[in-house]
């Protein structure tokens, strides 16, 4: 996997309105933890939506503060709903040798059987939490959907890795279904007529005059 970096400011100030004028300024203000004391820095937003189009917990980065790189993961962030704009991030340092636990985007591909059938596709899970070597960390996991019937799925148990990974979302996980889909039933205009001319009986005793 190609590794990406970003050149970082440690930073002390740590009050929200600190926060805000780094932001103002074209700034992210970030915190790495790991096996260290977090550090708090602070990275330029034009370089990081440069770098990143897209943010995986799978990406290791070389965050370079002050001239001492580390790598890590991201593991958080905070986006402005309105703008998108990235207003945080939280990395995670990884040290090489050990195992370290991460989450990996899943993709489909090929087109099932059961839509071409009047079925519908259904993805309720796009990512794996799995456990390997940070140098084995996958971009992504595809799985074949092209052979899915009406009323099959794939799930996390059906997923053969990649050599050393190991998955440790729930096996029964659903990853891929196709669902049949639902008719509505439809209403004949003479029905809406006849409840449309249906007069309004209201309970209870008519008042006499």
């Amino acid at each position: 996997m190609e590794q990406k970096t970003l050149t970082a400011t440690a930073r002390t100030e740590r009050k929200k309105g600190a926060a805000g004028r780094l932001r103002r300024s074209g700034k992210i203000p970030c915190v790495v933890y790991g096996h260290e004391e977090p550090v708090s820095i602070t990275i330029d937003a034009h370089e990081f939506g440069r770098t990143f189009k897209t943010i995986s917990e799978s990406q290791i980065v070389n965050v370079n503060i002050d001239g001492k790189g580390r790598e890590c993961l991201i593991k958080d962030y905070d986006q402005d709903i309105l703008t998108g704009a990235v207003k945080h991030v939280d990395f995670y340092e990884i040290e090489r040798g050990k195992l370290l636990r991460t989450n990996v985007h899943v993709e489909t591909e090929g087109s099932p059987a059961g839509v071409r059938e009047g079925g519908v596709l259904e993805t309720p899970t796009r990512e794996l939490e799995i456990e390997c070597m940070p140098a084995d960390i996958p971009d992504h996991i595809t799985i074949d959907i092209s052979k899915l019937g009406i009323g099959e799925a794939i799930h996390a148990g059906d997923i053969t890795p990649p050599e050393g990974v190991k998955i440790l979302s729930n096996l029964d996980q659903v990853l891929a279904m196709v669902t049949q889909q639902r008719v509505e039933e439809e209403v004949s205009d003479e029905e809406e007529g006849a409840e449309a001319a249906a007069p309004e009986v209201e309970s209870g005793e008519s008042e006499s005059e």
